[in-house]
């Protein structure tokens, strides 16, 4: 349920702000939060890499919020190998 919801609002913002807008990059990590507490690491990864692109586009490499969304996305590398057993 919640999944399709951010689906549909990702849809919405896309039409009406543009691929490169930080509300498109806060529903992407929304649903690549919802993948990561489904076990689903590779679609949260997908969606991880999209907010980390739009963020980097628009507050730059060194931004903050751009190191946290990195600290997240090797979190969940790890959380995909320990998952999988390779750690």
């Amino acid at each position: 349920m919640a999944l399709e919801q951010y689906e549909h609002s990702l849809a919405v913002r896309i039409s009406a702000l543009g691929e490169d807008h930080m509300s498109v990059a806060t529903t992407h990590t929304n649903i690549a939060l919802v993948y990561a507490n489904q076990g689903k690491y590779e679609m949260a990864m997908e969606h991880y890499a999209k907010c980390l692109a739009i963020q980097i586009n628009v507050l730059g490499a060194k931004h903050p919020v751009v190191a946290d969304t990195m600290k997240t996305i090797d979190s969940l590398k790890h959380a995909r190998e320990y998952a999988q057993g390779t750690e």
